[in-house]
């Protein structure tokens, strides 16, 4: 039979971008569905984002670097040597309190990558390369070298992280797909930055075993998405409406994450959350 499946990577806790791209992906037949993991942060989205995502049932369902930071958190191993690590660990704060324990368990126990094959085309899936889900080493201008590493064996390989829609080829000839950012879509090019619309792509496979790619990008309501982490006193919500207007991080941006931490007394909040010691 002909698969029709919708990629998605990278929805960062912006379930209103979600909601339009799976209304889009009904539209478009989609019969499957693959997440190459980041699912949450720093958007609102939390315990509703995650059942909305379930309620797919997506046959692969990865976890990124950003569920492994999470993890890390939660378990003792984050630092809060300076501004930027207080702002994730304040937002894992708000995650944790606002996701079912039993969402969380599973989380953090989706694996990095995996294989799928489709009517004979055998798939690579991963966040970033096979073996690790953090580094730029598949940023668009990276070393040919790294894209067939990421290739291996597969047919075609598929991964996230760059929240860039990519379709390039292996020294081999092997296709390989970014299909970009659901939620905090990337462009190094100011003109394209500026389309904040939400991605995901369509991969259609035929009986045959030949595939093709549709890019999608799909309008959403970013006042809505504001809204939502308005009321749910979305932490650092200045600098998430500033992410969604403009595509821009502040992530580390240690002077600016310095004087919010202090104005709102972040940094004692993670300690008295975390039960670290001032």
């Amino acid at each position: 039979m002909q698969h029709r499946i919708a990629v998605l990577a990278d929805i960062h806790g912006n379930l209103t971008a979600l909601n339009a791209v799976l209304a889009d992906a009904r539209q478009q037949a989609a019969t499957d569905y693959w997440f190459l993991g980041d699912l949450f942060l720093p958007g609102p989205g939390a315990e509703k984002l995650y059942q909305t995502l379930a309620d797919t049932a997506p046959s692969v369902w990865l976890q990124g670097n950003l569920e492994q930071g999470i993890n890390a958190v939660m378990t003792g191993n984050g630092r809060l040597d300076d501004p930027s690590q207080i702002y994730f660990a304040r937002l894992t704060a708000y995650l944790v309190t606002h996701l079912s324990k039993s969402h969380y368990a599973e989380l953090v126990q989706r694996p990095i990558a995996t294989t799928m094959v489709v009517n004979g085309l055998t798939f690579q899936l991963a966040h970033n390369q096979p073996e690790r889900s953090t580094g730029h080493d598949l940023y668009p201008d990276e070393r040919q070298s790294n894209f067939d590493h990421l290739a291996g064996d597969a047919d075609v390989a598929v991964y996230g992280h760059t929240h860039q829609q990519i379709m390039r080829v292996s020294q081999r000839g092997q296709l390989i797909i970014n299909p970009g950012a659901t939620g905090q879509p990337y462009s190094p090019y100011a003109k394209f930055m500026a389309d904040q619309r939400a991605h995901y792509a369509i991969l259609t496979v035929d009986d045959a075993g030949r595939i093709s790619v549709d890019f999608r990008k799909v309008d959403y309501d970013i006042s809505l998405e504001l809204t939502v982490a308005r009321e749910q006193q979305l932490p650092y919500l200045d600098l998430y409406e500033h992410l969604r207007r403009t595509g821009f991080t502040s992530t580390h941006d240690q002077a600016l994450l310095g004087k919010l931490n202090a104005k709102f007394n972040y940094a004692n909040e993670v300690r008295r959350f975390f039960g670290m010691q001032a």
